[in-house]
């Protein structure tokens, strides 16, 4: 990878292999620095949950906020983990892992007010944005899809 994506970095670096998008939705795989086997993802949904149970599991970053629900409450998710990755070390890089379709490096710096916070790199045109929400890290990826396809289809 080139010098734009050794400048994403993170403990929770996580990153997005797409291998599929139709219908307007994504399917694809998930590799983090810390976990042996590709977390498989059906949906853009399952991507986010994934995500935020691996955010949960490593208690990085910290939510700062309790999830509501409809039935009782899970007060196991309300205190932080012993085991978070602050402590471990990474047992790979990320570095040359690609999606069919695309491949995203996210970095998510803040789950604050319900969403994150943080920036993601577009790995095969190098872009680094920022985004302020869930919706917009899927938006900038849903926007990062059509211009490859529309670039697949000129050529």
């Amino acid at each position: 990878m080139s010098d734009s994506e050794a400048r994403i970095y993170g403990k929770n670096l996580v990153c997005v292999c797409i291998n599929k998008a139709e219908n307007n939705d994504i399917q694809g795989e998930m590799w983090t620095p810390y976990e042996e086997e590709a977390i498989n993802f059906g949906s853009a949904y399952e991507l986010i949950m994934e995500m935020d149970d691996l955010y949960d599991h490593w208690d990085f970053p910290q939510r700062t906020t309790s999830y509501r629900t409809f039935g009782k409450k899970d007060k196991t998710k309300d205190y932080h983990n012993p085991n978070s990755i602050r402590k471990r070390e990474p047992i790979r890089t990320l570095k040359s892992f690609r999606g069919e379709k695309a491949t995203f490096l996210v970095h998510v710096k803040f789950r604050q007010n319900t969403s994150w916070q943080g920036q993601v790199l577009w790995a095969e045109r190098k872009k680094k944005v920022h985004f302020r929400s869930v919706l917009e890290l899927l938006k900038l990826v849903g926007t990062a899809l059509e211009q490859g396809d529309q670039e697949e289809i000129a050529e």
